[in-house]
């Protein structure tokens, strides 16, 4: 395996993590958006804080563990895990600053983050599928399954609204 497929695997946590952390975000706004700049604003603030959460979470359980303080060698490893959530935040981000300037609406926004979400739980789920299996329809099941996640806090959406 070459070093970028390894850290692309050592990024599937985060990925999937915040994806469904980015989901869960998206969950709670419906059309019409008011603000695309805001929404961008706090979706990427949401999702750092889930980030900065997990990483407070796991130097808290290191801690716990060891019987003694994090060291910054501690702290650079955990973020260094956690950073990889922010990753998902990005392109739902991007589709809310774009409208923000403009270049579309933002309830444009709205399904293109979702889409952006869903697309990369589904193609990390293929991924994994891919690694564990070898084959096509590893690849297929562990992309529809993944994917399928987010389908389904889309779905919930849908029925809260």
């Amino acid at each position: 395996m070459t070093a970028r497929a390894q850290r692309i695997d050592e990024a599937a946590f985060g990925v999937v993590y915040g994806s469904v952390a980015v989901m869960a975000f998206l969950m709670a706004k419906h059309p019409p958006v008011e603000d695309p700049g805001r929404v961008a604003l706090l979706l990427f603030g949401s999702v750092f804080a889930v980030a900065v959460a997990k990483a407070y979470a796991e130097i808290c359980e290191r801690m716990l563990k060891s019987g003694s303080p994090a060291t910054w060698a501690d702290a650079r490893a955990v973020w260094g895990h956690s950073r990889t959530v922010l990753l998902a935040a990005n392109g739902p981000t991007l589709a809310f600053a774009l409208a923000a300037l403009g270049l579309y609406s933002a309830d444009t926004a709205l399904i293109l983050a979702q889409i952006v979400a869903i697309g990369l739980l589904s193609w990390f789920g293929g991924r994994i599928g891919w690694r564990i299996r070898g084959t096509v329809s590893g690849l297929v099941f562990g992309a529809v399954l993944t994917g399928g996640l987010g389908l389904l806090v889309s779905l919930l959406k849908v029925l809260a609204h």
